[in-house]
Parts: structure tokens; C-alpha cells; sequence
């Protein structure tokens, strides 16, 4: 028997702790000796993420050992429960909207984000005898214009039994990320709604949207930056109008999207609180201030595709997931077929159900700060927030947000990273799945695709548009001429690196909705005798012999189907040869799909119009 008190007995005993060093050569010899520099992951944001991580990672960061609910608050409060808002986007006066908004309450939903285009339509009146605003939470998004429509909604609150202070939700009113300016009268009418939301301690009346970054393909760097950047010019602006700074400060909330790099995306929150608190004592303001920080989360609008979109259900999830361990005090799933189409009860129920599964059975609600302690994510969380804070010192040393917007360097650093992310989504290095990996075969487009490309509603700026506009363009090909367009991809001779890039050639067609038809041929002859009386809009041609490419090309040129005929190598030094030779474009893994997407787009959306 033994008086050890089983509290303080310290699990595991009988291993041996292990260094950082014998992790390292334990690695080294699992992987047999292949260097750990070629497992080293470097970011969008440029930061290096190594294989692994150990606890001397974090011996150095000071807040590991901090408390939640202190100061600076990376940690989160004392709780983790969120609101489960459902966004609705208003039409005309909105009664059909508030109709579906008290549904949604019914069904699960803890609040409601409207989105309102036409205020001065909005009726108020509707809205508070349908919704006890003294209960229930609503946020409200004007992406063009406020026409004083908070006063109005001030103004009839007395008659209909809400108290001011009652009031909770928000104003979402960002001129300033959206067009990268605040005119006269917006800063005034930004300052009328402190005015009024002073009335109403749980009502914030300044909403900073990080998802105008996002949405177009920024970092998550970038993101927290240009965020805390567009914060400050704000407070500036509105102290110098002769509001209270601390007024100011407690009435901020943060607008972000969660996105599907599940570890970065729970770091990003632990980051901008840590920044956060840092902007609000340079302010010179009781520290506790930067705890009062309200920040709503959505899923990522970036992510979300059209093809095979019930992959979205799973991308949200994990986007809601990471935002949820974060510590985000309120939760937007979007429906997986807001991409194309008005979102029915079926995607809005199961967006809605999303948050409450992770709540009521997933009990995620009852953890604070699940991140706490993890050494990658300690260490990511400072790394994000130390590359943040340097572009955050840029910006500002340029003249603040505004200066910088006008100047182009905002958006031009935005259009660097999110040309990179295309790039790379072209090559097959970053994975949408079902768009441009692992494509749905049975998958049928039950909308009208011409409508969709043309359509105003319809996001461009998206990581999956290049290919879906020309998934569509094949979907459209089906449409007028009962069958998919067809790509021939001719082997011809035995080299087996020639294998490598014909497969790359076959995935991407594939995902772009072709019929795939993969062809071997011993000589060149051969080929060219079979595939001259074949009819495809696209021959991919991977030859094992020089000579066998630059015949191949010529003997095509008088092919009836005129193929858009694409050399899968990279001849490098030769391209202007080949080009001459008949080829068109060349893919190989690495190479930049873009062109080769107009090229194929073009002719078949030229073909479908003959």
C-alpha cells in the first residue's frame, strides 16, 4: 500500500521525457534520413510551419499560462457560448423576411443577421410586433446606405414595449472596408448611431468587417491586419467628431469569416484579441476595455462552391467548428447553395442545425479555449499575431487605412496573395474537393448555367469560379449537342514520364466536366491515322520520342473537328517551336491553368453559339 496522494501522482512516470532533439532524430529515422526541410509547410502568410512541435516552441511566449477573462484576453472570457445567428437577406419592406426570421427562431436559431439593401422599405413596425426585440437578438447589415434607419427603429421601440436598454444586437454600417473611405456625412451618421446605441449597453453600433478582405482572397495576415487598421481610423475619425474614446472602443465589433485552414482559422481569433488589447491600451484606457470586444463570425464565402456543392455542408462545418474553439460570441452558417441559387428551408435548416450540434451534441460549449496549451497552436497564435502586427506598423506608417486603400496598396497586396491561391488551386496544389479534385461523375446542374455565369448575384471573386465557369461552359455543350465534349489523350511510345502529366491532363479535364478517352499508340503514324477521324474538342498529346511531338502537330491541322490540341510536357526553351508545330498550349503539373482555361473555355463557348 502506498501514502502517495493520487492527485499529485504525475501520469506516465515510467517514460522518460523527450528533448526536441531525440523528437528530431527519431523523425530522421522514420523517415529515412529524408531532411525535415522538405516536410516544411510555407504559408500565404509567410510563415514556415515545421513537421512538428514541442514545448521548447513555447517556453518563450508569455501568454501561454494566462487566465481567460484577463488581460489581453488571447484566451477569450470566462465562457465559450455563442449565438446561433441565421442571415436573411431582405427584399421591399421585408415581411416575408421577419416571417421567416420568427420561424427560424422557432427552430433553433438563438438571433437573426438581416441583411438590408433598401432601408428606408424595412418596416419596423412589422418587425417589432413579430419579434420581441427586449429578447431576442438581431444584427443589422446595410451594405449600401443607412438612411437614418436606426433612429426609426429607436423612435418606434416606446410604443411597442421595448426598452432601449433592452436592445441587443448590432449595426453593421462599413463604409470603410468596403470602398476603403468614410465621407462627411457617413462619419456623421456612424456618430448618430453611438448616440443612440449608448442607450443600449448590448447593442454595438460599429461593425468593422474583416470579410470584405476575405472574400476576395487574402491572407489570414492580412486579414487581422487591415481589420485592425480600418478599427483605428475609425476610432480616430469618430473621437475627433467628439465622441468618448472609451465610448468608442466598447461599442466596436469585428465582422470575420472562418475559412477551411482549420488551425489557422482558431489561431486568427486568439491573434486579433492579442492585437486588439494591444490597440486599446496604446489608447491609454482601462485594459479592460479590449475584453468588452464583440467578435461575429460567418463561414467563408471564398470557399463555397457551385459544383458538387454539398461538399460545402462539410466545409462549413469544420469553418464553424475552428470558429467555435476560438471563442467567437456569434456564428453564421451560410446554406451549402447560396453560390447559385435563393437558399429553401432543407440548406437553411441544415446550416442552422450546424451550430447546434456543435453546441448540443458535440458539447463544445463547455470547453474554454480548447487551443490553450497546444504547442503548434500557442506558437501559430504568436506567429500570426507577430506578422499581423508588422503589416498592421506598415499600414499605419503610410497614413492609416484610408491613405493606404487610396494609394493601392490594400488591394494590390490582397490581388498578390489571392493570384497565388488561384495559381495554385489551377495547379492542383491547394484541393477544392469536387472542383478541381475528385469531381462528382453522376453529379446533374439543375439551374441554368448561361443565367448563373451572367447573373449580377453571382461571385467571381471566388477560389472556385476559373473552374466552374468552365465546368459550365461543358455543362452548356451537353445542353445544345446531347453530349459532353470530348478530350483524346494520345500516348504514344512507352516513356513513363510522359504517365505523369498525361494523369495530371486527365484529373483536370475530367473535373471540367469533359469525357475523358485515354488512348495508346505505338508510333506516331498509328495515332494520327486513329485520331484524324475521331471527333473531340480537345487532343492531349504526351509522347515519349521529340520527333513524335513535333510531327504529331502538323498532321492535325486539317482535322474536321479542329481539337484544341495541347502538348502535356513542358518543352520549356521549345514552346515558340511547338507552338509553330501546331500545339496551342501546353499541362504539366506546376503550370498555370489559367490560359489554358480562356483557351477551351473560348472555343466551346464559340461553338455553342454557332
Amino acid at each position: 500500500m502506498t501514502d502517495e496522494n493520487p492527485q499529485t501522482k504525475k501520469l506516465f512516470s515510467e517514460f522518460n521525457p523527450a528533448t526536441a532533439t531525440e523528437w528530431q532524430e527519431r523523425a530522421k529515422k522514420d523517415l529515412r534520413d529524408t531532411p525535415l526541410e522538405q516536410l516544411t509547410w510555407h504559408t500565404y502568410e509567410g510563415i514556415s510551419i515545421k513537421p512538428y512541435y514541442t514545448k521548447e516552441d513555447i517556453a518563450q511566449l508569455q501568454t501561454t499560462n494566462q487566465e481567460p477573462g484577463t488581460y489581453p484576453y488571447l484566451r477569450g472570457t470566462n465562457t465559450n457560448i455563442w449565438l446561433n445567428l441565421q442571415e436573411i437577406k431582405v427584399e421591399g419592406n421585408a415581411q416575408p423576411a421577419i416571417d421567416k426570421a420568427a420561424d427560424a427562431l422557432s427552430r433553433g436559431a438563438d438571433g437573426i443577421h438581416f441583411i438590408i439593401p433598401q432601408p428606408e422599405l424595412f418596416d419596423i413596425v412589422y418587425l417589432l410586433s413579430k419579434i420581441d426585440l427586449n429578447e431576442c437578438f438581431i444584427g443589422f447589415t446595410f451594405p449600401n446606405k443607412l438612411d437614418h434607419f436606426p433612429s426609426r427603429l429607436h423612435g418606434k421601440l416606446p410604443a411597442n414595449q421595448v426598452a432601449s436598454a433592452s436592445l441587443k444586437g448590432f449595426i453593421k454600417y462599413d463604409p470603410m472596408t468596403a470602398k476603403g473611405e468614410l465621407t462627411r456625412e457617413e462619419n456623421k451618421a456612424l456618430a448618430e448611431i453611438m448616440d443612440l446605441a449608448k442607450e443600449s449597453p448590448d447593442f454595438y453600433g460599429i461593425t468593422i468587417s474583416g470579410t470584405n478582405f476575405s472574400s476576395i482572397g487574402a491572407s489570414i495576415t492580412q486579414e487581422i491586419a487591415y481589420t485592425l487598421n480600418a478599427a483605428t481610423d475609425y476610432i480616430n475619425r469618430l473621437t475627433n467628431a467628439g465622441q468618448p474614446i472609451e465610448a468608442v472602443l466598447q461599442d466596436i465589433q469585428f465582422h470575420l469569416s472562418a475559412g477551411t485552414n482549420y488551425f489557422f482559422e482558431i489561431a486568427k481569433l486568439r491573434a486579433l484579441r492579442l492585437l486588439w488589447s494591444a490597440i486599446v491600451e496604446a489608447y491609454g484606457v482601462d485594459k479592460s476595455i479590449a475584453g468588452k470586444l464583440r467578435i461575429h463570425t460567418s463561414t467563408s464565402s471564398w470557399y463555397q462552391t457551385t459544383l458538387d456543392s454539398y461538399t460545402n455542408m462539410l466545409r462549413v462545418t469544420t469553418e464553424a467548428m475552428s470558429a467555435v474553439i476560438a471563442g467567437t460570441d456569434s456564428l453564421t452558417v451560410s446554406p451549402f447553395d447560396s453560390t447559385y441559387r435563393k437558399s429553401d428551408e432543407f440548406s437553411e435548416r441544415i446550416a442552422r442545425n450546424v451550430s447546434i450540434i456543435l453546441k448540443e451534441e458535440a458539447y463544445l460549449d463547455k470547453a474554454i479555449d480548447p487551443a490553450a496549451g497546444s504547442y503548434y497552436l500557442e506558437t501559430l497564435t504568436n506567429e500570426l499575431a507577430t506578422k499581423a502586427w508588422d503589416l498592421f506598423k506598415e499600414v499605419e506608417a503610410k497614413g492609416g487605412f484610408e491613405a493606404a486603400y487610396e494609394s493601392g496598396f490594400i488591394l494590390s497586396s490582397i490581388t498578390e496573395v489571392s493570384r497565388r491561391k488561384f495559381r495554385d488551386i489551377a495547379t492542383g496544389r491547394m484541393i477544392l474537393v469536387g472542383t478541381n479534385k475528385y469531381p462528382s461523375p453522376n453529379e446533374t446542374i439543375d439551374f441554368d448555367p448561361e443565367a448563373l455565369i451572367q447573373s449580377s448575384h453571382f461571385d467571381t471573386t471566388r477560389a472556385a469560379y476559373p473552374t466552374e465557369v468552365m465546368r459550365m461552359a461543358t455543362e452548356l455543350h451537353l445542353r445544345k449537342r446531347k453530349r459532353r465534349p470530348l478530350a483524346i489523350i494520345a500516348m504514344i511510345g512507352e516513356k513513363a514520364d510522359r504517365h505523369v502529366n498525361a494523369a495530371f491532363a486527365q484529373e483536370f479535364f475530367s473535373c471540367a466536366g469533359f469525357e475523358i478517352d485515354v488512348q495508346q499508340f505505338s508510333n506516331i503514324e498509328q495515332a494520327s491515322d486513329q485520331i484524324d477521324s475521331t471527333s473531340a474538342e480537345v487532343l492531349i498529346v504526351a509522347a515519349s520520342e521529340k520527333a513524335y511531338v513535333q510531327e504529331f502537330g502538323p498532321r492535325l491541322r486539317n482535322n474536321h473537328a479542329k481539337p484544341t490540341i495541347i502538348l502535356a510536357d513542358n518543352p520549356e526553351n521549345m514552346k515558340e517551336e511547338m507552338l509553330a508545330n501546331g500545339y496551342e498550349d501546353f499541362i504539366f503539373e506546376d503550370c498555370d491553368m489559367k490560359t489554358i482555361l480562356d483557351l477551351v473555355h473560348k472555343k466551346l463557348h464559340g461553338n455553342n453559339h454557332q
